[in-house]
């Protein structure tokens, strides 16, 4: 039995805080280690990790208060170096064997507990170019130093890290990244969506999941949407996730406005019943412009569901290759309308991409298929680390 610290730098409804989980309750239920996990900020997850570890939140929210503003900054250094000190604390008295760091965005601190620790250090990395536009490449390349091994989930992310961080390939194990555990049979959606939204029962549902930001390429969504709505009548476009209350949403619906597209796209917002949604879309869009390898394709794909996506845009073309989907060049919006179009025209290509694509995801891409190649890393990094 070992004791596993794990940090993570939030505890959002997210892709890594999920893989995190699925990781997790897998280990739990397969062996007898002790874990601990140390969150760099809360979230959502917070009760669903404290079912299955302890749980302890390093930079709780702080409120200044009526101070004036140059005390409220030295009292905020103070109350996160608090809480800091407190967190190394407990990481000291649950006397762990080794450190498991999810995020790019996690891993300075976790290399800051490995020197104060002195233990093994894994690094789970997901993250591409665009993450290190607003976090520092130099405090990563200094922090990726202290790692033993790195764990990274596509071979995008793989060779991003080698060629723009000089990680020595050695050090790098593939393991991509996965789902949670998968039911023999999917549960029979909530609602019916295309009730919901007051559309006929036959018409076909174009789908899109993911925060409004940049990355995620929302305006190309409606830019498809623009392009397939000119072309056949009886097709509706879905974006599921995104405050409805935030300026980028308010701005996408300006849009969709003045594209005549009101009857035609719907901005759904964040939903928690996602599953519905999944059940309901005849064709996936990942209209991003850098994705490691997204969770919601893999979602969407055990429904059956084939992902279109764009080149040099991340792992997801790994998964999708010439039998899942459809791979179009980057931002190449016509192709990806003209093969939206063609996948929905085309019922029995569709639901053969769509049986491809889920069963490469029971195949590969689920807790139960890569687990035991996680569990074998962390038990190789540790007999390593003895052996030293």
């Amino acid at each position: 039995m070992a004791r596993l610290l794990f940090v993570l730098h939030e505890a959002s409804r997210t892709g890594a805080p999920f893989t995190q989980l699925h990781l997790m309750r897998w280990l739990k239920q397969h062996t007898q280690h002790k874990m601990l996990i140390l969150l760099l900020k809360g979230g959502a997850l917070e009760p669903e990790f404290a079912e299955v570890a302890q749980v302890h939140v390093v930079h709780p929210p702080y409120v200044p208060g009526q101070s004036l503003q140059i005390r409220a900054w030295n009292r905020l250094g103070q109350f996160y170096r608090s809480h800091e000190d407190r967190a190394l604390a407990i990481a000291r008295a649950f006397q762990a064997d080794l450190i498991f760091a999810n995020t790019a965005v996690a891993l300075s601190y976790a290399a800051t507990l490995k020197q104060q620790l002195r233990l093994p250090l894994i690094s789970s990395l997901h993250e591409l170019e665009i993450t290190f536009y607003y976090c520092s490449a130099t405090e990563f390349r200094r922090a990726a130093e202290q790692v033993d091994a790195f764990m990274m989930g596509s071979e995008a992310v793989q060779q991003y890290y080698i060629q723009q961080f000089e990680v020595e390939p050695a050090r790098t194990h593939l393991i991509y990244d996965f789902t949670g555990p998968v039911p023999a049979q999917l549960t029979p959606p909530a609602q019916d969506i295309r009730a919901r939204y007051g559309l006929e029962p036959g018409t076909l549902l174009v789908g899109g999941m993911a925060t409004l930001i940049w990355r995620k390429g929302p305006e190309l969504f409606l830019t498809v949407a623009q392009q397939v709505a000119q072309q056949l009548p009886n097709v509706h476009f879905i974006w599921v996730g995104g405050d409805p209350k935030s300026a980028t949403y308010q701005e996408l619906q300006r849009d969709v406005r003045l594209l005549g597209l009101q009857d035609r796209v719907t901005l759904a917002g964040n939903q928690a019943d996602i599953a519905s949604y999944y059940a309901a879309f005849d064709v996936f869009l990942l209209t991003s412009r850098e994705d490691p390898f997204p969770l919601v394709c893999l979602e969407a794909a055990l429904y059956e569901t084939p992902v279109l996506c764009f080149a040099n845009s991340g792992g997801m073309p790994e998964f999708v290759r010439d039998d899942a989907g459809v791979v179009v060049p980057y931002l190449d919006t016509a192709a990806m309308a003209a093969n939206t179009i063609a996948l929905l025209q085309d019922e029995r290509r569709r639901l053969q991409l769509g049986r491809t694509a889920r069963q490469r995801v029971l195949d590969e891409h689920t807790i139960e298929a890569v687990g035991p190649a996680i569990l074998h890393l962390i038990e190789s990094t540790l007999s390593t680390s003895s052996a030293g």
